[in-house]
């Protein structure tokens, strides 16, 4: 039977959706989205347009023209938790906005309009000062930006994938070398911090400039550093924009409050940028007489202080490696730290971080010492000299740091963080016979104070239970007496005992070892529930 066609006419009768589909009227429908039927005849969209001012005067309220947009690109609705976005506006309230977003084909900016507001940017007709600027742009043909709103930032492409000539040239006399940072060129106007170029096959990424000399990151994306002519072109490409509400308080002290605090819009390249990328100097130094001092101490730099202890099970060559942690928890590239691996034989190794700032005497930053303010913490990985396998060893929280919270620290503190002229010992306990339950004191003097607000740990190893812990002020140079209930270990002449001095992240800062004579009682030792604690038959505290 050949098929009919069955015309439906009137939509009046609007939703059903009380009745199974299979029963309602032809003018009803069982499931609609977004749609109404207020119109006979007529299925339509929910809502209505309302013209606000002339198109054309729209655009030119951005900047934009109708000639220079692609139909199908550069415009894109998304909503926010936070209010301010098409001003970049700093402590927005979580009231919650709704947001177009505009490509500008005169200056290749995006601007933005605002529902709350009824407005674009606040700094309209104002040159490159759309919320979201392009470091890749070229306004002499029309782009094809795309946009995706995810995790609370929107994501943005200028459709123009590739590179552009930036109508500048190397002008360095001769040629850029191939170990060479400082990029002379014949306009330094054409170019912005953040922007990665290309040199015949080679991509570099600029992290300063200075009127017409860049400083340049060598090699990005798998490239090779090389030599380039005099006179050579250089291009710039085209990157993805990451636009989002930043609110973080960095590098919290004890008493919690933030070195520095930002709570604004924030425009950033999407890639995930190394420390290397980002102009941030990496060094090793050797803390084991004295902590970094003020030669080490210079803007945007992360230094990996170090000390090591015997008794450990390090032995060999390791290289140190940091990564930045960035907003979601995505890492950026690694970062090898020092031009030389690190000689151990049978010690222990032990890290603290610092990062520096331009204030470095100050007590508040003023802007993030990093460079990009999406990154949250700092992980440092190690390797073996001969392996290309790198392990995670610490995580470093920026925002809250560890336990007891990040230090200030300056030039004149360097007899701070490491530990000098202390001693630690452990008193005879009231009983040293084999096997007994007893009390024995341990006493710990730091000798120099390691610095306001300063914890530290002393650890006793050797008796039946062990190790054992107890806190300790490392800001103190009085002798710290604890009393610990132990359990003697097994007769023996000259039974060792390890006592450590650990610091907030479970650093050794000292080691020490005394011997004492156990008595044999004729007791047998004792057994301890399997995974219980010590104190009672069930293996809980009692």
């Amino acid at each position: 039977m050949p098929k009919q066609v069955f015309k439906l006419e009137n939509f009046h009768g609007g939703l059903n959706s009380s009745a199974d589909p299979r029963d309602i009227l032809d003018s009803e429908a069982s499931d609609v989205i977004d749609v109404m039927f207020d119109e006979v005849g007529t299925v339509r969209t929910i809502g209505s347009v309302v013209a606000h001012g002339n198109a054309d005067e729209q655009l030119d309220n951005t900047g934009a023209s109708t000639s220079g947009q692609v139909p199908g690109a550069g415009l894109f609705y998304f909503s926010h938790d936070r209010l301010g976005a098409s001003d970049k506006a700093g402590g927005a309230a979580q009231t919650g906005d709704e947001y177009l977003a505009l490509y500008d084909d005169s200056d290749a900016q995006i601007w933005i309009y605002s529902l709350a507001d009824d407005d674009w940017d606040d700094d309209t007709n104002a040159a490159n000062n759309g919320a979201i600027d392009f470091l890749g742009k070229s306004t002499s043909a029309a782009a094809r930006p795309s946009f995706t709103a995810i995790d609370g930032a929107v994501r943005v492409s200028t459709g123009e994938f590739g590179k552009y000539d930036s109508g500048t040239d190397i002008n360095m006399g001769s040629h850029l070398l191939i170990t060479a940072t400082a990029l002379t060129v014949d306009d330094g106007t054409a170019f912005v911090v953040g922007n990665y170029i290309k040199i015949d096959d080679e991509i570099l990424f600029v992290s300063e400039i200075a009127t017409h000399v860049l400083t340049v990151v060598r090699g990005m994306f798998g490239t090779i550093d090389a030599q380039h002519n005099n006179n050579t072109s250089i291009y710039i490409l085209n990157m993805n924009r990451w636009y989002g509400y930043v609110n973080n308080n960095f590098f919290q002290t004890t008493a919690g409050t933030a070195e520095y605090a930002t709570a604004k819009w924030y425009n950033e390249a999407q890639h995930l940028r190394s420390f290397d990328e980002l102009g941030i100097a990496l060094a090793l130094d050797d803390s084991s007489a004295a902590s970094p001092d003020a030669t080490a101490l210079v803007e945007n730099k992360i230094i990996v202080s170090y000390w090591l202890a015997d008794d450990g099970f390090w032995s060999g060559a390791y290289w140190i490696g940091l990564t930045p942690v960035y907003i979601g928890g995505q890492e950026g590239p690694l970062s090898t730290v020092g031009t030389v691996p690190l000689q151990l034989n049978e010690q222990i190794l032990n890290v603290q971080l610092y990062v520096c700032h331009p204030d470095i005497d100050s007590a508040t930053v003023a802007t993030h010492p990093l460079k990009d303010d999406r990154i949250i913490g700092v992980n440092l990985y190690t390797k073996a000299f001969t392996s290309d396998e790198w392990y995670l060893l610490q995580k470093f929280d920026l925002t809250k740091g560890g336990e007891h919270g990040w230090v200030e620290y300056n030039d004149g503190q360097t007899a701070t963080g490491f530990w000098t002229d202390g001693s630690a010992a452990l008193a005879d306990p009231s009983s040293l016979d084999s096997y007994e339950k007893t009390a024995a004191v341990v006493t710990v003097t730091p000798g120099t104070a390691l610095g306001t607000g300063r914890k530290g740990i002393v650890r006793v190893s050797g008796f039946r239970v062990s190790p054992l812990y107890a806190n300790i002020d490392l800001n103190s140079t009085s002798a710290q007496n604890t009393t610990l209930s132990v359990v003697n270990p097994a007769p023996g002449a000259k039974s060792t005992f390890v006592l450590e001095v650990l610091d907030e992240n479970y650093d050794v800062l000292y080691t020490t070892q005394v011997e004492k004579d156990i008595a044999d009682s004729g007791a047998s030792p004792p057994e301890y529930p399997e995974g219980g604690g010590y104190g009672s038959e069930a293996g809980g505290s009692s």
